[in-house]
């Protein structure tokens, strides 16, 4: 079975060397916050993966009138306050598949959220959000951020690959699951706050770690005898990485469990599809082997040695990742 995770891995590979190394293609996030009656401060943020030449502009309302420029931000004065207004985001170029969040706060705390999906480029501001808005922005949110994530990913196909049997994989699955939760829950809470960048190195170490482990095979190792202690350790920062992506985009101000609760259901919903097709191509996969013993491949009959292919297609981009990360807060 370890065989054919390691050729869906190729496959996999294969298909994603268009992905940035980057960590992920989060979105791009434009915060309005009120600092007086009708007053506006306006911060745009776009993600490393967008080129200097093609950064985004807001295009506020006719009648909003630009104040003064504050703090890597605009003040904007909106005089009939926002209700009914409609915003833009517009590119130089084009819009190279970017998510919009739009996040606006107001003077007593309650706030307006909103998704864009990179073919829309609009939004007029309703009234306060329903729960169940919340409940779709934000699970639409998690399962985005979690396919957009190579890192995650590969680590997820790594564990696949240490696991083997169908209940290991649910065992050590369900680990990384609880894990990653826990430590969501309590990052964006504000109970555990600890500095993304080495978070995010060593969370490229994670993906490295078990490319390791499957090069070398090790069957008497921990990793191998017990991948759920694996999947659990590290689960707890990969975590951490997705509370960031989180607090990128903030949370509903009164309504921040269930915007927090529903992130997750995203990223777990994401992380099935994931596993579902892996299932899928593995199952392709074991026809064509029973059929032609995969033969084709290897004249003689014996199977391939793909172990250290395996640990190349996982652990290349992630040495990559570790080095690229670590130089960020170590230079």
């Amino acid at each position: 079975m370890r065989l054919f995770f390691k050729i869906l891995t190729v496959c996999f590979f294969c298909c994603s060397v268009q992905i940035s190394f980057a960590h992920d293609a989060r979105p791009v996030v434009i915060n309005l916050t009120e600092q007086a009656p009708d007053v506006y401060f306006s911060v745009l943020r776009a993600p490393p993966v967008l080129a200097a030449n093609n950064y985004p502009s807001l295009l506020w309302p006719e009648d909003c009138d630009n104040q003064s420029a504050q703090g890597g931000g605009n003040v904007w004065l909106c005089a009939d306050g926002l209700d009914g207004k409609e915003f833009s985001i517009e590119y130089p170029q084009n819009n190279p598949s970017l998510a919009s969040y739009f996040t606006i706060i107001f003077l007593d705390g309650s706030s307006r959220n909103m998704m864009l999906t990179p073919s829309e480029t609009s939004w007029e501001v309703e009234g306060p959000p329903t729960a169940l808005g919340i409940i779709e922005d934000y699970t639409i949110l998690g399962f985005e951020h979690i396919l957009a994530g190579l890192d995650h990913l590969l680590f997820v196909l790594g564990l696949l690959v240490i696991s083997g049997t169908a209940k290991r994989i649910l065992l050590t699955v369900t680990g990384f699951t609880l894990a990653h939760s826990i430590s969501l829950f309590l990052s964006t809470l504000g109970w555990v706050n600890i500095p993304i960048a080495p978070v995010e190195a060593v969370i490229a170490l994670s993906i490295l770690f078990l490319a390791h482990e499957i090069a070398i095979k090790k069957t008497g190792s921990w990793t191998y005898r017990a991948p759920v202690v694996v999947s659990f350790g590290f689960g707890l920062l990969h975590g951490l990485g997705f509370a960031s992506a989180l607090g990128d985009v903030g949370v509903v101000a009164n309504q921040i469990l269930l915007s927090l609760l529903f992130f997750n259901v995203g990223v777990e919903l994401g992380q099935l599809a994931f596993i579902a097709a892996v299932v899928v191509v593995y199952l392709i996969f074991k026809e064509i082997y029973l059929r032609v013993k995969l033969k084709e491949f290897n004249q003689s009959g014996s199977s391939l040695n793909l172990e250290l292919l395996i640990a190349y297609v996982i652990g290349v981009p992630s040495a990559y990742w570790v080095i690229e990360r670590s130089a960020s807060f170590l230079i």
